[in-house]
Formats: structure tokens, C-alpha cells, sequence
């Protein structure tokens, strides 16, 4: 290896270092399993939901830091037990990003959705079917892959959470 070499590798760690600590807030830290189990719960069914805490429902919720390039992504999984058997389960991600990421995506879309009072902007990106993500200032979080509920659609709720408490990190 050159010492061009060695000061490029260099200057692509300190890059990479600089851009991990600029996306603050952890997006662990954003939820509680408190947060998370009353929107499980609230995606199921009325029915469902009843059947499952008559049965002695415990919820298992754990999160992961995951890889995720140059953005900070937390894994969510959860499962409602009954007698230790899974009767529930489910994952999502909670997604720290930069606020650039998500203008270039509002920018690329045709019809973007905007979510009004939350954060400093607010989309479904990809559409109405698609995540919702939020801007506060440099950074953007996002909610990937949580069912709907009867309330929100798409972790729309969970990521209200979020924001508020990025907000007071």
C-alpha cells in the first residue's frame, strides 16, 4: 500500500467517523418496549388481541443495532407468547439518516406525500405506501416495515415517538 493509499483509507475512516456522529440521536435509544407493545397491539385485531391477553399474552421486544452504510439503523423484533409458544411476531427498523437523503428522495418522487405537523418535514417516501421519515434539522428518522394499525398507517405513530424524543436528546 502507498502512502497515498494509506492517507485515503485514512481520510475515508476520519469521513465515516465524522458522518456516524453527526446522525445523533442512536436510533435505539428513540423507543421504549413500552412505545413499541402498545402498537403491536394496536395493529391486530380486536378479537385477536383480546384472545391473546385472556391466554396470559408476554411480549419479547428486543432491539439491534444494524449496519446500514452511512446511516444508523436499530432492528426491532417482538413476539407475543403464550405458554412460551410465539403466537405474534413481527420486525421493523428504526432508521437515523441524513436530512439530505431524505430531501433527495421528496425531490426524485413525482407525487411526494407529506406528513403535516411532524418534525421540521415530514413523507411517506416511496408514496402513500411507502415509510414515513421525518427531518429534524441534519438528520432524518424514519420508520421501515410497521404494520398498520388502527390509528396510523405505516408506524406513523412510533414515529411521532421518535421525533419527540430526538428532539430532546
Amino acid at each position: 500500500m502507498t502512502n497515498l493509499d494509506t492517507y485515503r483509507v485514512a481520510a475515508l475512516s476520519l469521513a465515516f467517523a465524522l458522518n456516524s456522529a453527526a446522525l445523533s440521536p442512536d436510533p435505539c435509544s428513540l423507543l421504549t418496549k413500552d412505545d413499541i407493545q402498545h402498537q403491536v397491539e394496536l395493529s391486530l385485531s380486536t378479537s385477536q388481541l383480546a384472545a391473546l391477553r385472556h391466554r396470559g399474552v408476554v411480549w419479547a421486544i428486543e432491539f439491534q443495532p444494524i449496519p446500514r452504510g452511512a446511516s444508523r439503523a436499530c432492528g426491532v423484533t417482538w413476539q407475543g407468547k403464550v405458554n412460551g409458544e410465539a403466537q405474534s411476531r413481527g420486525a421493523f427498523s428504526v432508521v437515523v439518516t441524513s436530512a439530505a437523503w431524505l430531501t433527495g428522495s421528496v425531490a426524485a418522487m413525482e407525487h411526494p406525500l407529506p406528513i403535516p405537523n411532524l418534525g421540521d418535514e415530514a413523507y411517506y417516501v416511496g408514496g402513500k405506501s411507502g415509510p414515513p421519515y421525518a427531518r429534524i434539522g441534519d438528520v432524518a428518522i424514519g420508520i421501515e416495515n410497521f404494520p398498520d394499525t388502527k390509528q396510523a398507517k405505516s408506524g406513523l405513530d412510533l414515529l411521532r415517538t421518535a421525533v419527540f424524543r430526538a428532539r430532546q436528546k
